[in-house]
């Protein structure tokens, strides 16, 4: 059996007196029986690719809605890994985010067997400022020096490497408003990945549906968001099984390259 991990994006979770978006509403019980799909699978991990909440009534309010379901997903056995989305900073600042997550890093790797994960931070400003309350445009998220030249030092021992991260590193070009959900500087990203040679995957959220992309070598699979479905969907909570010739999404082979 090879390392088995779980994924999330886009739970968009509004309060009952909240901003709604789809069906947000209901969300945070996904997330609940996504976690115990986990557990039961015998993941070793989890992953959060952002955008977890909606707006609250205030900043208060949003700082609690978050903890909580942190909280929550801690209680499964799970250890869960969040690269952050736009909407983690609509009220709460980068040091409020740090706080509830417990973490003083926005991203970070660390090693499985022979494996590699990379958790990507993508909510930078166009000037390397973090995205914090009121200080982003969600369009325009990309990652900042001082990551990229850390992401080409992570990727220089050429180990099997998967990449986490909310906003796109690749997206369709053909599709209206794609650059909204690529970082700004993808192009840079692509030269440094395929130079590597050694990432296999990159798996990444913010555009709330599944799509997946072989480009320069690697496969890009975007994660669906259980806000659009209208009951609970364990397609939405994707399992990842590792093998020798690539990996299976949800019992689906995607061969290694």
């Amino acid at each position: 059996m090879g390392i088995k991990f779980g994924l999330f994006s886009d739970l968009h979770y509004s309060l009952p007196h909240a901003e709604v978006r789809g069906n947000s509403k209901r969300t945070f019980e996904d997330v609940q029986k996504g976690m115990q799909r986990f557990a039961d699978a015998g993941a070793e991990f989890a992953v959060s690719l952002g955008d977890n909440t909606q707006p609250a009534g205030d900043a208060a309010e949003q700082f609690d809605q978050l903890k909580t379901m942190v909280r929550k997903w801690n209680s499964y056995g799970v250890p869960v890994h969040a690269s952050f989305g736009n909407h983690e900073f609509s009220q709460l600042s980068i040091e409020n985010v740090l706080e509830i997550f417990q973490t003083d890093k926005t991203y970070y790797s660390f090693d499985i067997g022979d494996c590699r994960f990379l958790i990507l931070d993508s909510c930078y400003n166009p000037d390397d400022s973090h995205f914090s309350e009121e200080n982003f445009d969600w369009r325009f998220g990309k990652l900042a020096e001082e990551e990229v030249n850390w992401l080409i030092e992570k990727l220089a021992d050429k180990k099997r490497t998967f990449i986490f991260t909310h906003y796109n590193l690749y997206y369709d070009p053909e599709e209206q408003y794609s650059e909204w959900y690529q970082v700004t500087n993808k192009e840079r990203i692509w030269d440094i990945m395929e130079s590597a040679g050694c990432v296999e995957a990159v798996f990444q959220g913010h555009h709330h549906t599944y799509h997946h992309f072989l480009f320069r070598g690697i496969h890009f699979v975007n994660i669906p968001s259980p806000e659009r479905s209208p009951e609970y969907n364990p397609h939405d909570f994707p399992i990842i099984e590792l093998l020798k010739n690539g990996f299976l999404y949800n019992d689906q082979l995607i061969e290694r390259i």
